[in-house]
């Protein structure tokens, strides 16, 4: 079977796409709200399937609640992407979506992250994709809070043996609003993405 882990080179690539993918997402995001966003550069890590566990099993250690929402995709970057966001950070986009204090609820605050994973999800992906020329597709997404590892599916850790994973900030005026986004290739779409990755690199 073909190997399909990023070296460096190809990481430091994904890193360059993935800036200009996210920042495109940063800026849906802030028209829609009529709020000017800053974004940290991303931080992007790969994981294994077991990896990808113990990632979340330290997250979980913490004892804070997470919203965690999942959209498939399909086409030659196939798999699915999972937008991850603690409750304190869900709030205050809500405040950012124009939410008063006093109507922020479960219903509402998931209303926000599906909301913000069509946005982050399709635009940061579609981008990319048009980047490497490559095809997507998407479903609706749907979303859960999650207080556990055991509260993740398991099909996540037979279905997806490749895991990259995206953190950033996102500022909005004063709010401090911390997500993640996370791609769960399979293995056809890391080949792809591991060759049009080389292409780029060999035109430098």
């Amino acid at each position: 079977m073909s190997d399909i882990t990023l070296n460096d080179d190809e990481l430091d690539c994904l890193q360059e796409l993935m800036n200009i993918s996210y920042g495109a997402a940063t800026s849906a995001v802030a028209k829609i709200i009529n709020q000017f966003a800053t974004l940290n550069i991303p931080c992007i890590k790969t994981a294994t399937s077991s990896e990808f566990k113990d990632y979340f099993d330290e997250k979980f250690s913490h004892g804070v609640d997470y919203y965690v929402s999942s959209q498939p995709i399909d086409g030659n970057l196939c798999g699915e992407n999972m937008f991850i966001m603690d409750e304190e950070s869900t709030k205050n986009l809500a405040l950012e979506f124009g939410l008063d204090e006093s109507e922020i609820n479960d219903d509402e605050l998931k209303d926000v992250i599906l909301e913000i994973t069509n946005i982050i999800s399709a635009t940061t992906t579609s981008k990319l994709a048009s980047l490497i020329d490559a095809t997507v597709t998407f479903s609706p997404p749907s979303v859960k809070k999650v207080h556990s590892t055991d509260n993740l599916e398991d099909r996540y850790e037979t279905k997806y043996q490749h895991v990259i994973i995206i953190s950033t900030d996102l500022n909005f005026q004063d709010q401090h609003i911390y997500g993640e986004l996370i791609l769960m290739s399979k293995d056809e779409s890391i080949l792809y993405l591991k060759d049009a990755l080389n292409k780029l690199l060999e035109e430098f």
